[in-house]
């Protein structure tokens, strides 16, 4: 068997339908025990070049190819994708499309079985992958019944089920809280040490790193932009599409306009509303779950009707269940959830949508219709807006979600569109419905820095809009939008508070599973008391005009940008 895994020379790829070619002349080599981080921002080519490793391009997406790609000397056009799979393991971005056993013991034996693998080494195996990938907790658990990153995490084991030389994994991190994220980061890290080689494909980069790649490819617009060393990316990498660590964005700042960051507005800020009005949605002693698991217990909280309310805390602890019991989507066992003062006992989904604009964390549970228009239409259509009003609808929408550059996006079929592009059409669809609340799962999951930051903007200008309420894992975003943050651990609220005031006990963020990032550290040592939290641009920005000040008075700015 040859050393080398992977061998790409002058790939370039067009998809069927495609005007452009989404990868242009691109080469590269994959040994093993390598580590390679695959970024740039959305639409530049990165999930191309995933197909294009693990033969999905062009066994399963036509288009025209031109080039070559070797998997283990062996040119991918001449084998089929059984083969391929020997050797090459793939963690989708999206885990609820690629599970496909109904308990967590199935889902783990569907490719070994597939294989013929003798069972009692079947169940050898299963024993140990659990405890290596940190699931055990969840074995004899029905699929279905998995939060979002419980999902990735089974789908990253039944990928060690294999053993495959090669792990490509596509944006692992957006599902996982900080902790599990690092777990999974450092198992990572130890196939590569034992001679296992890895590809991340990863727009926060800031935490990727901790996997220490020994190279990093960088693309743009299908072509590659770099590709070397980590010291080399930070040099070049654009810290508006990709999410860099705080000290690199600054020093980056200090030597001169970074691209479309040096002139991103500071995010806007919803006006908190009268407290003395009745909350948008209320939690009375709620308990709720799924069979015989109880998720919530006893969970209370009042949010407010013009309020920006960032629910964070580990995975499968119970944020996504908690909003979907507003939704009626979860029932609740014991207690009453009550929508502008009033329960929601007895209204249906479709009722509670008029006021929720419910996004899902897999947005293929959302998708249905045969157009993109077609989906834009659909909610509008059923709340009898008026013909001469969808239009407008819809294009506010594709707007609002920086769809409207895609070509044709209007007449696409939504299934042919990329999982982060499917996240901003579900975004979209939510919107068309012009709710005065959304809910947002995971919304930057498949972004890149600056779509998730755009869009972030855009919604909090909506006319009309009154609040949002998010579950998310990147800390970064939900602490510079949020205007209130609920911590939860094991099915209840632990902390309740505003951004400035929650961030304080580190003790109890971090036994949240959440970790202090550079941009935390760095606010704690920047802004003053009474400013809210900063995001990296409007931060690097304030530290840049002390730096003028100072100097201008004659004293040195503080050369120091992180925080004891």
């Amino acid at each position: 068997m040859p050393d080398r895994i992977v061998e790409i020379d002058r790939l370039s790829f067009r998809y069927r339908r495609a005007s452009e070619p989404a990868l242009i002349d691109l080469s590269l080599t994959i040994d093993p025990g390598e580590v390679l981080l695959v970024a740039g921002p959305s639409g530049c080519g990165k999930s191309t070049l995933i197909r294009a490793i693990n033969g999905l391009i062009p066994h399963a997406y036509p288009g025209e190819l031109t080039g070559s790609v070797l998997v283990d000397g062996r040119p991918t056009t001449e084998q089929k994708l059984r083969e391929i799979a020997r050797s090459v393991g793939t963690l989708l971005q999206d885990p609820a499309r690629q599970i496909v056993g109904a308990t967590v013991e199935a889902e783990m034996a569907f490719g070994p079985e597939n294989l013929g693998m003798d069972r009692s080494e079947m169940w050898r195996r299963i024993r140990e992958v659990s405890a290596t990938a940190g699931i055990e907790a969840l074995l004899g658990r029905e699929t279905a019944n998995l939060s979002g990153g419980e999902r990735q995490l089974l789908a990253m084991a039944g990928i060690l089920m294999l053993q495959p030389r090669l792990f490509v994994v596509d944006e692992p991190l957006a599902n996982l809280d900080p902790l599990t994220a690092a777990r999974l980061l450092s198992t990572l890290r130890h196939l590569a040490d034992e001679g296992h080689a890895v590809v991340i494909v990863e727009h926060r980069v800031e935490e990727a790193l901790d996997l220490r790649p020994d190279r990093v490819l960088y693309l743009d617009e299908g072509r590659t932009k770099y590709l070397g060393n980590v010291a080399g990316f930070l040099e070049v990498a654009d810290p508006s599409a990709v999410k860099l660590p705080f000290e690199v964005v600054l020093q980056r700042f200090r030597n001169g306009p970074v691209g479309a960051a040096a002139a991103a507005p500071t995010p806007p800020v919803l006006e908190v509303g009268d407290p003395a009005r009745a909350p948008r949605l209320e939690f009375r002693d709620v308990r709720a779950g799924w069979g015989e698991r109880e998720v919530l217990h006893g969970v209370s909280a009042k949010l407010g009707a013009r309020e920006v309310v960032a629910v964070l805390g580990p995975n499968g602890s119970g944020k996504t269940t908690l909003l979907r019991t507003a939704m009626g989507l979860t029932p609740t066992r014991v207690g009453e959830v009550l929508v502008d003062g009033t329960s929601i006992a007895g209204r249906s989904v479709a009722s509670l949508a008029t006021t929720f604009g419910f996004v899902f964390q897999s947005p293929s549970q959302m998708l249905f219709a045969r157009t993109v228009r077609d989906e834009l239409e659909f909610g509008p259509r059923n709340l009898k807006r008026p013909p001469e009003a969808l239009e407008g609808i819809v294009d506010a929408a594709l707007r609002r979600t920086s769809l409207d550059s895609l070509e044709d996006i209007r007449q696409r079929p939504p299934l042919t569109l990329s999982f982060g592009q499917q996240k901003r059409l579900a975004l979209a669809i939510a919107l068309a419905l012009e709710p005065p609340t959304l809910i947002l799962d995971e919304p930057s999951a498949g972004q890149d820095h600056r779509t998730a930051a755009l869009f972030m903007r855009e919604v909090l200008t909506i006319p009309g809009l009154e609040s949002i309420y998010l579950v998310t894992h990147d800390v970064d975003l939900a602490l510079a939008h949020a205007t209130r943050i609920l911590l939860f651990r094991d099915g209840q609220i632990v902390a309740d508070g505003p951004p400035g005031t929650v961030i304080e006990d580190e003790d109890r963020w971090t036994s949240c599973n959440l970790r202090r990032t550079s941009l935390i550290r760095a606010n704690a040592h920047w802004r003053s008391p009474e400013q809210r939290f900063l995001d990296t641009e409007a931060l690097a920005r304030l530290v840049l005009a002390r730096d003028g000040s100072a100097s201008g008075n004659g004293r040195k700015g503080d050369s120091s940008v992180g925080a004891p």
